[in-house]
C-alpha cells in the first residue's frame, strides 16, 4: 500500500511542478514583451532606425510586432505564443507608447 501512494504523491509532485515552472517561464516571456514594446516605443519616437532594429532582434523569438504611428507618439504592441506544458498555447503581449520627440514626425 505504501508503494502505491509513494508513486502517486511522487507522480503528482512531478506533474505540479512542471505546471509551476512552465508559469514561471510564461513570467520571463511576458517580461520579455513588456521590454520589448517599451524599448521599440521609445527608440521609434526618437526616430533612432538603428536602434529600433537592434531592439527588434532582442524582441523573444517567434514574436509579433504591431505598429501604430499617431500624430503625438508611436504605439507598440508585442505578441508571442508560449506552449504551457499540459494547459496548451497560451498568448503573451504587452503594449507601450511614447510621445515624439522634439523634431522627430511621424513617418
Amino acid at each position: 500500500m505504501v508503494t502505491i501512494e509513494l508513486a502517486v504523491g511522487i507522480t503528482l509532485a512531478m506533474v505540479v511542478t512542471v505546471v509551476l515552472v512552465g508559469i514561471s517561464l510564461l513570467g520571463v516571456a511576458q517580461a520579455a514583451c513588456a521590454e520589448s514594446s517599451a524599448q521599440l516605443a521609445r527608440q521609434a519616437a526618437r526616430g533612432d532606425e538603428a536602434q529600433v532594429s537592434a531592439a527588434t532582434e532582442r524582441a523573444p523569438s517567434g514574436s509579433s510586432i504591431e505598429w501604430e504611428w499617431g500624430s503625438e507618439g508611436v504605439g507598440v504592441v508585442v505578441s508571442v505564443d508560449r506552449e504551457l506544458p499540459l494547459i496548451g498555447t497560451v498568448t503573451l503581449s504587452a503594449d507601450a507608447w511614447a510621445a515624439y520627440e522634439p523634431g522627430i514626425s511621424p513617418p
